[in-house]
């Protein structure tokens, strides 16, 4: 016959039992705490965000807040009608119609006064090919053929105010950069003002660039 264990045998094995499973919960035997209001206000958030755009040439990057802060995740990107990098059609440039090429762009970042856009040749110095200023900071679109509303077009190294498209020498590949840089001031240029103004404007109060780049030869 099978005999119960005394009921005092049975309560300190419960009380066991208890002692065991604290122990496996706790570790150390210290107990955790959850924050306070102020120990999580006083924590940093930092975000990394990387969007990619349908848009060529659009790319987007690492985004910091602070708490409380709002996240933006949306990059300052212009596009053209070919890919980053892409070939350029012919009508764009001095073989064909010389038509300035469609161009869109992102809203610029917080702080951006006004805008200002420069087209060079990386494959002649620099040779500036189009200078724009003025442009309102908001996200636009300019057709092609077309200026941009609100801005105004400076003089460009052929000596012309306007678009100058492409057109280097026979057989040698030219690789043009468009860049639209974000101001933080306003351009406070003449009128017929020069890629060389312009050039010196952006180099000292731009907070941001978006560029687009596409090749041609002849």
């Amino acid at each position: 016959m099978l005999r119960r264990p005394p009921t005092a045998l049975l309560a300190l094995l419960a009380a066991g039992l208890v002692v065991a499973a604290a122990a496996c919960d706790e570790g150390d035997g210290r107990e955790m705490r959850p924050p306070s209001s102020a120990q999580r206000a006083a924590a940093t958030t930092t975000t990394s965000s990387s969007t990619t755009s349908s848009i060529p040439g659009v790319i987007g990057g690492p985004v910091t807040t602070s708490p409380g802060a709002p996240t933006t995740t949306t990059a300052f990107g212009l596009s053209a009608p070919w890919e980053d990098g892409g070939t350029i059609d012919a009508r764009f440039t001095c073989d064909g119609e010389d038509r300035s090429p469609l161009l869109t762009w992102t809203a610029p970042p917080a702080g951006t006064v006004e805008m200002a856009l420069l087209v060079t040749d990386d494959d002649a110095d620099g040779y500036v090919h189009w200078a724009v200023a003025r442009i309102p900071p908001t996200a636009g679109e300019k057709g092609e053929g077309a200026t941009i509303t609100g801005a105004t077009e400076g003089a460009n190294d052929f000596g012309d105010v306007g678009w100058g498209g492409p057109c280097p020498p026979a057989g040698e590949p030219h690789t043009y950069r468009f860049s639209l840089y974000a101001l933080s001031q306003q351009a406070e240029l003449a009128d017929d003002f020069t890629s060389e103004d312009l050039l010196e404007l952006a180099d000292s109060t731009a907070i941001a660039v978006a560029e687009v780049t596409g090749t041609y030869s002849r």
